[in-house]
């Protein structure tokens, strides 16, 4: 019942992968900061700021970013 509401109904077309996901945020990321800006970034300790900071460490130059 729940495939055929996604799939039939919603239309959804079952290409997710969090690799894909992974590298449109590394591509949005990329875009956005530029190569001439720099980044700072606080951390609290829990995990969407961890994400965050892996996500900027995978997506820019290491002197790009300050943590």
């Amino acid at each position: 019942m729940l495939h055929a509401f996604l799939f039939e109904i919603c239309g959804l077309q079952g290409g997710f992968t969090l690799e894909k996901r992974e590298q449109q945020c590394n591509d949005y990321i990329r875009r956005t900061v530029g190569r001439d800006k720099i980044v700072l970034m606080l951390v609290s300790g829990g995990v969407d700021s961890a994400v965050r900071a892996a996500l900027l460490h995978k997506a820019l130059l290491q002197i790009q970013y300050v943590c």
